[in-house]
């Protein structure tokens, strides 16, 4: 039988657990986790994404990167900035 699923509810409920396993990890010492997002070019709905994985960080306490490259980034910046990271 099938089931309805409340993505909405399963999100936050996942967020407030990692939130916890986050704040758990910072207080033993581990180390904080990042996220390092790469954009080349202004892509209006790839903008829209980075900023929600942005406020999703923030809010679980996650630190996050923003790298936003023109559309003109050459593979070798690009690859230089992954061997950065």
């Amino acid at each position: 039988m099938p089931q309805i699923i409340d993505g909405k509810a399963v999100s936050a409920q996942i967020k407030e657990e990692l939130k916890e396993k986050v704040a758990a990890r910072k207080a033993s010492g581990k180390g904080s986790i990042c996220l390092a997002v790469i954009q080349v070019g202004s892509d209006p709905a790839s903008t829209v994404y980075v900023g929600n994985k942005k406020k999703a960080c923030a809010y679980i306490g996650i630190d996050s990167l923003s790298y936003e490259l023109p559309e003109s980034t050459t593979q070798e910046e690009l690859l230089a900035l992954i061997g950065t990271l």
